[in-house]
């Protein structure tokens, strides 16, 4: 990566890869008056590093990625607005799932496209003392994969996840999602360090207003 990417900077705190792919697009729920949300998934180099961050691809296969987008420029910046795509339909069908609603037709679609499309690659073998390992082949690895791998961690978290535990922060303007795993699934904010201190400062600045 020749530059910074943004994509690099955002808190992983979904409690979920999938839900930390939903949250690519920071700042989600803000107005366009205050800058609307920002993309950073911004290019197909950005998807390959942020899924090599959250561990989706290692290290190799960012690499052969990386040597086939460069040979097929159009087809990667496809398969990120693919990837884009795929992130709007599962913010959709996460906010369905959180609200006990059905599941919008034509997301669960995009879904189930990225599943069938992208098939894993990976076959079974033996790893030594009674053990396996999943093993990977190199015919399973185009541009588009690791839409099959983000596709995969979705659909499995909304077929185990409890409705009520996929949440959204109550940060003004922030709108990440999260798995509240919590015992009590009361938990509030992405990140207690930030949208929960940022809304502490506003109680404060509110009271002090009142009281001057």
């Amino acid at each position: 990566m020749k530059e910074p990417l943004r994509v690099l900077d955002l808190g992983l705190l979904g409690g979920h890869p999938a839900l930390d792919f939903v949250n690519t697009l920071d700042w989600r729920s803000r107005r366009p008056a205050d800058g609307g949300p920002e993309e950073t998934l911004v290019s197909y180099d950005a998807l390959l590093a942020w899924c090599r961050r959250t561990g989706i691809i290692g290290d190799a296969t960012a690499a052969e990625l990386a040597r086939h987008a460069a040979k097929a420029p159009a087809r990667a910046e496809a398969v990120r607005d693919e990837a884009v795509a795929l992130r709007e339909a599962l913010h959709r069908l996460a906010e369905a799932t959180r609200r006990g609603r059905m599941a919008p037709k034509a997301d669960l679609a995009v879904l189930n496209h990225c599943l069938l499309q992208y098939p894993e690659g990976r076959t079974l073998a033996p790893s030594g003392h009674g053990g396996f390992a999943w093993r990977s082949h190199g015919d399973g690895i185009e541009p588009g994969s690791p839409l099959g791998a983000i596709a995969r961690l979705a659909a499995d978290l909304l077929v185990t996840a409890e409705p009520k535990s996929i949440r959204c922060c109550a940060g003004p303007g922030c709108g990440w999602l999260f798995h509240d795993t919590s015992p009590n699934k009361r938990r509030r904010w992405c990140s207690m360090e930030a949208c929960g201190n940022r809304a502490k400062a506003r109680r404060h600045y509110q009271r002090v207003k009142a009281a001057g």
